[in-house]
């Protein structure tokens, strides 16, 4: 009988199973099947969304690595010490561990690998949608492979959604990263559908344009030339800025101070390619989440400086300490007072004429970022939370990089009218003639801060002189404006060759991919 019972038991413990089994057997909620996602409108524009929203988050880790590691910018903060992975940024202490390094590493695949599920499940024949959302992948990959390509040389080649046996992607060979760049940037160009301006004045574009991606296209071409050896790509590369230059679809900004063109006030005018939007919603603040904001702005958030409303927002960080390099490269170049030198960086003693009060010793050269300043109408909770829109490309890096492309391509008369746009509205003479060393000058001056320098710097071949005393040693200011340097500490600092050139693949990258190599000497 006993025997019957656990049968019995068994039994209807087995139908029960079963029938759980039927019952938890129903579609996971949350997670999209792409195989099956995609099929209207809705649904391929939010796929496009994903990309433009791994854009905006690049801009934290991106600008700080990318300015931090020239030699325009000291790391900063409170104290020497303060932030262990900003000073091995400035320092060229930095390894595979290093958080902002990773950070933006993961950033450019993030972006990568959305764009790959776009291409890879989206029909371009199925709707005008759906080929906006396409051609916007490629232009959105092709400028990530072209960021890891130009910072880390030779990363994996990801150009679809990887099977689990596919994980462990081994390093891409030079002449294939930048076939898949060219390939992208081009497809996205010539597809017909993406976006363009209205007019010159129109504010309502926010996608990525046809012009953005011919600039891109240029930048690719201007590296391409310099690191396969083949100077048939300056012509190509300046025919691309030409045609973004002759869209008159871009100017430069002259609606207001120079200083200000960054600001909330002047979101998406004549001279800006490409910015991530950030909307001003009292009700939903932390959408504008991010750091950079508190990072950069002057160290006041324990009360080293007290500064009026007008001037600049208070509750800083303080890190991206100019440097007095570049101060002095302005005065060289423009006069002690130029125009444009006092709408980019601000001395000790002009912020104290307009009210600023030194409290405490601040890691400061006494040099302060006006261009990149935030007004306290754009930034909140502390500084993380901030209204500014990250500014990836503006007309003035069209110019430049143009100037050098048409110089390179032996069209000097192209190359003095680009860089003689730049110098009038930099309230400067025009040059009666053009040299390499006037147009790299011009771009280290009006595109500071920008993320642009450690790049030219490779490709010029400059770094190793540039950067080689980088790390030796930092400034601090007294309250009343005196400014000393201290060693660092470090026994080791500095570019050094044959180890600087690339950045460092992260840690965790290595360990899991047993088929990437590491960059030498890391």
């Amino acid at each position: 009988m006993k025997t019957k019972y656990i049968i019995l038991s068994f039994l209807t413990a087995v139908m029960a199973l079963s029938s759980c089994d039927s019952l938890l057997d129903i579609p996971r909620k949350g997670a999209i099947d792409y195989n099956t996602y995609y099929k209207n409108d809705e649904e391929i524009e939010s796929g496009a969304i994903t990309m433009y929203s791994d854009v905006r988050g690049w801009y934290y880790n991106v600008m700080l690595v990318k300015n931090i590691i020239s030699d325009d910018y000291y790391p900063g903060g409170a104290a020497h010490g303060d932030n262990v992975d900003m000073d091995a940024l400035g320092e060229f202490a930095f390894n595979s561990e290093t958080g902002q390094i990773e950070g933006s590493f993961s950033g450019y695949y993030g972006l990568i690998y959305h764009a790959n599920v776009v291409i890879g499940h989206i029909d371009p024949e199925q709707s005008q949608a759906a080929a906006r959302a396409v051609a916007e992948a490629h232009l959105f990959r092709g400028w990530a492979y072209f960021e890891l390509t130009t910072l880390w040389g030779n990363p994996p080649i990801v150009d679809h959604e990887l099977a689990p046996s596919e994980y462990a992607q081994p390093n891409g060979s030079t002449e294939d990263l930048w076939a898949l760049i060219e390939s992208d940037l081009t497809y996205a160009i010539n597809s017909g559908m993406l976006a363009q301006k209205a007019s010159l004045n129109d504010a309502t574009c926010w996608r990525v344009t046809k012009q953005f991606g011919q600039a891109l296209l240029g930048k690719a071409y201007l590296w391409m030339a310099w690191e396969l050896k083949d100077n048939s790509y300056y012509k190509k590369a300046a025919d691309q800025f030409a045609a973004v230059v002759n869209s008159n679809l871009y100017d430069l900004f002259t609606a207001g101070p120079y200083g200000d063109q960054r600001h909330a006030t002047y979101k998406m005018n004549c001279e800006d390619l490409f910015e991530s939007i950030r909307v001003n919603d009292l009700n939903n603040q932390f959408d504008n989440f991010d750091f950079y904001g508190a990072m950069v702005s002057w160290r006041s958030s324990g009360s080293e400086m007290t500064i009026p409303a007008e001037v600049s927002c208070t509750g800083g960080w303080g890190f991206m300490v100019p440097t007095v390099d570049l101060l002095e490269t302005f005065e060289k170049y423009e006069g002690k007072n130029s125009y444009r030198r006092t709408e980019t960086l601000k001395t000790y003693a002009e912020l104290r004429d307009m009210g600023v009060v030194w409290n405490t010793t601040t890691l400061s050269t006494g040099i302060f970022n006006w261009k990149g300043r935030f007004m306290s109408d754009e930034i909140s909770y502390y500084g993380m939370i901030n209204t500014k829109n990250p500014l990836w490309m503006r007309f003035a890096e069209v110019l430049l990089c143009g100037a050098e492309a048409s110089f390179m391509a032996g069209d000097q008369a192209t190359a003095l009218q680009y860089v003689n746009r730049i110098r009038t509205r930099a309230q400067l003479p025009a040059l009666n003639g053009i040299t390499l060393d006037d147009i790299k000058t011009e771009k280290r001056l009006e595109l500071c801060g920008e993320g642009q320098r450690f790049q030219d710097l490779l490709r010029w071949g400059e770094a190793a002189d540039r950067l080689k005393d980088t790390g030796k040693d930092y400034p601090k200011m007294e309250p009343n404006g005196t400014v000393t340097y201290v060693p660092s500490g470090r026994s080791v600092y500095g570019f050094k060759t044959g180890k600087h050139e690339h950045l460092p693949y992260p840690y965790t990258e290595v360990m899991l991919n047993e088929n990437i190599e590491q960059n030498p000497g890391y």
